[in-house]
């Protein structure tokens, strides 16, 4: 350790004698530093006082020069920076190995940190910057924004800086008091566009027969399997949905950046847009580097900058490396420490709704399980220091069973405690069957509700195996105990069966909507039938009661559980898994059951080897693993991608 600290003040030493005050944090400026030679010292006889002169300063006169330069840094004007490059994540990792969100960058941790900085009266700005391997979807990107408009309004500077843009970053950008981009750089936000892929008549060539029954008009689940073009119901919805999004954008960026919304609409026509005329147009405020933000901030704020990279991340605890134990001890700590304080649950059911635990998948990383929500409501429920649970949905909806699952245990949970649900960019067919399960729900701006709608059958590959001179025989016992077989279509009498089977679930998944949305809903008839809406026409229909993120919907939590503000804390739960939970499971009755296994990180693979492609893929993949389980299904027909 002595040596540590002789080598750490010679460091500092080197740094003191040069006299360095440049910011090492990034983003930084690099002038050209001056090369000019140093005049010769003039010979002294006086060797003692040379030897005086070029002694090395003390420990204390070290620490004294340090706490200077401290000073000087902390009376600087401080500017809270958030470094985007990274993925923003709805929710955190399954899997931590220190704890915490230390690796990961979660939506709710960002927000949380933007509003301390808009409620910390030393911060004078906040700096976001954007980079090639940034990845937020548009309704995150619009939550973003609204917390930049609240910094503003707080008289705090904001800047946002980004080689080129894309519509989600600019999104964040255009409520800043400064957009900034590379002098070289470009806006690309091309519009909305949605894609619908047919296959067929790739299956009539493959002899392969998809042999769906759907219930609901609008719903067409099934129709890019049993249909070569779109109908015209699928066709509607479509353009509905297009324009709703597109309506999203263009006010979005025209009441930020105080335009006309037909410039707006005349600048995505355009599609990319250099950054000459961004700057002309009204699209942009400054055009620089990096390494020009340091100064132009200067400008705004006054005097030098103090750029606080960490800014309200909580402190690492110090661990001596030294000692084996130290690391051990790192490694089995907890991600969520025990609260005094009372608590409010966030649960979060990302992906498609699965039966069993869910989780990931050679081509899936996502998955709502209804086990894994029926154990972590109950564990919500019978914690008494829980006082309200927010349910935060992303999914396209899944297996009916196991969206049945989940409601009946959010409406258990409900009748102990508030739930309140909080719709990110999508609930849809059985997301939305879980959202309606709760007691008031809010959705992102941009959100897509609805779907209401079930669908449900097979893949019969019997001209397929013909083709490849594979033969299949049937031994059965049972009149239908073929009713799946992948060799055989329906019967008439088995499709009978079949959109019996299903129609009895689509009464379901209505009177259960209705069960908690009556005297909201007007005629469930018009909001079904596989129709799905943008979040503001879904609130007019009374399929939501609020447009709001996250951050509105834990208030109105715990405003219903009679919670102040800074009264409590949150808990995610499942908790993030640890190491400890690795090596020794989690065996309390109530808790989510950690079950050791080994998976693929699906999205990880998809993306690196079909990087275009993987959402597409990963949703057939998705889609032909839902059937195989479980054929009859609620599950919305769009991905939804803004770019």
């Amino acid at each position: 350790m002595k040596f540590l600290v002789a080598v750490a003040l010679l460091m500092v030493t080197g740094l003191v004698w040069a006299d360095d005050k440049s910011n090492s944090n990034p983003p930084a400026d690099n002038p050209a530093s001056s090369k000019q030679t140093p005049p010769e010292k003039p010979i002294s006889n006086n060797t003692d006082k040379a030897r005086k002169d070029d002694k090395l300063p003390t420990p204390g006169e070290l620490i004294k020069k340090l706490k200077e330069a401290q000073q000087e840094e902390n009376s600087k004007p401080k500017i809270a920076y958030f470094d985007l490059s990274r993925p923003v994540l709805e929710k955190p990792l399954d899997f931590s190995l220190f704890g915490g969100d230390a690796e990961s960058l979660t939506l709710r941790s960002l927000i949380d940190r933007l509003h301390q900085a808009r409620d910390d009266k030393e911060i004078k700005g906040v700096l976001i910057t954007f980079g090639a391997e940034s990845s937020l979807n548009f309704s995150q990107a619009q939550e973003i924004r609204k917390a930049m408009i609240e910094l503003k309004k707080q008289g705090k500077q904001t800047f946002v800086y980004a080689d080129s843009y894309d519509t989600d970053a600019y999104t964040v950008a255009s409520a800043a008091s400064k957009v900034c981009l590379l002098e070289g750089g470009e806006i690309m936000i091309p519009g909305v566009g949605l894609e619908t892929t047919f296959y067929k008549g790739l299956f009539d060539k493959l002899g392969v027969q998809a042999d769906y029954v759907q219930i609901g008009k609008y719903k067409g689940a099934d129709e890019e399997y049993v249909r070569t073009n779109p109908s015209d119901e699928l066709k509607g919805e479509l353009i509905r949905l297009t324009q709703g999004l597109y309506d999203e954008i263009v006010q979005g960026i025209a009441d930020n950046r105080h335009l006309d919304p037909a410039k707006v609409k005349q600048l995505i026509d355009q599609s990319i847009v250099t950054a000459d005329e961004a700057k002309k147009d009204g699209l942009v405020d400054e055009l620089t580097d990096e390494d020009g933000l340091r100064k132009l901030m200067g400008k705004s704020v006054g005097g030098q900058v103090n750029l606080l990279t960490d800014y309200g991340r909580p402190p690492r605890e110090a661990v001596d490396l030294s000692n084996p134990m130290g690391l051990f001890s790192l490694l089995m700590k907890k991600p969520q420490p025990e609260s005094d304080k009372p608590e409010i649950a966030l649960i979060y059911a990302q992906g498609v709704i699965v039966d069993g635990s869910g989780g990931g998948g050679l081509l899936s990383d996502e998955g709502v399980g209804s086990e894994t929500i029926r154990k972590v409501f109950r564990e919500a429920t019978r914690d008494d220091n829980v006082k309200a649970i927010v349910l935060r949905i992303d999914s396209p909806g899944g297996s009916a069973l196991a969206s049945e699952v989940m409601w009946q245990a959010v409406r258990h949970a409900a009748d102990k405690k508030p739930v309140i649900i909080s719709v990110g960019s999508m609930a849809a067919s059985g997301g939305y069957y879980l959202a309606s399960a709760g007691d008031r729900i809010f959705a992102d701006q941009s959100a897509i509700v609805g779907s209401i709608g079930v669908v449900g059958g097979k893949f019969v590959f019997k001209g397929l195996y013909d083709k490849l001179g594979i033969n299949t025989q049937p031994f059965t016992a049972g009149e239908n105990a073929g009713l799946f077989s992948s060799s055989e279509p329906f019967t008439d009498h088995q499709r009978e069966m079949v959109t019996h089977w299903m129609t009895q679930t689509y009464h379901q998944f209505t009177q259960r909507v209705m069960t908690t949305r009556t005297g909201k809903i007007k005629d469930i008839d018009k909001v079904a039938q596989g129709r799905i809406f943008v979040a503001p026409q879904a609130k007019e229909l009374g399929l939501v009661d609020e447009i709001g993120g996250l951050d509105e919907t834990i208030a109105y939590a715990a405003k219903r559980a009679t919670l102040e503000p800074g009264q409590y804390d949150i808990r995610v739960l499942p908790a993030p898994k640890t190491l400890a939970d690795l090596l020794m499971g989690n065996g309390a009755d109530a808790a989510f059951p950690f079950k050791p296994r080994v998976q693929f990180q699906a999205g990880n693979l998809m993306s690196a080897v079909l990087p275009q492609l993987s959402p597409t893929v990963r949703r057939q993949i998705e889609m032909l693993q839902l059937f195989q389980r479980r054929p009859v299904a609620l599950v919305s027909p769009y991905i939804v991608t803004v770019k």
